[in-house]
């Protein structure tokens, strides 16, 4: 890595930046999947600023920004899904960024946070075709099955991955 990376909960002040690294990341990613218009629907949807802002005052949802020589990066939101001890974490790093590590960083940070929320096994699903994201399930996490749903009035099959804590 030729820069210093830190990662930090997310502050009101990150709202642009998060909001700026989910457009190039979703637009990379899903453009040629879903379509930039469902994409943009689901960015103003998803990301709406009173959405994140209420995101970084709830103690329970991590919200945390990883930084690049000061510059956001990526971001990572994370949280319990059900009483019996899953949760789950959305992980996006700015395409520029791909391959530095910098989702490992986040992954285990909020490793760290879903643990101190008694955690025990963080369940995810992604896209099949999303092949960025897959990869870096398939690294860090074991694939326990797949299933579909629906993306914009269309069906999609996601592939679903499993962590223990």
């Amino acid at each position: 890595m030729p820069f210093q990376t830190a990662i930090r909960p997310a502050e009101s002040v990150d709202i642009a930046d998060i909001r700026r690294v989910a457009r190039a990341t979703w637009h990379t990613v899903y453009d040629d999947i879903l379509g930039a218009e469902t994409v943009e629907e689901h960015l103003k949807e998803g990301y709406a600023p009173p959405l994140l802002e209420q995101m970084i005052e709830l103690d329970e949802v991590g919200l945390f920004v990883s930084t690049a020589d000061d510059d956001v990066v990526a971001y990572m939101s994370c949280g319990m899904t059900d009483a019996t001890g899953f949760g789950d974490l959305d992980l996006y790093v700015h395409p520029d960024y791909w391959g530095e590590g910098i989702g490992t960083e986040l992954l285990h940070r909020g490793e760290q946070h879903l643990h101190d929320l008694s955690v025990r096994k963080i369940r995810d699903e992604v896209l099949a075709e999303n092949e960025v994201g897959n990869a870096f399930y398939r690294a860090h996490f074991e694939k326990v099955g797949q299933r579909t749903t629906e993306v914009g009035g269309q069906e999609h099959p996601v592939n679903v991955y499993e962590r223990r804590l």
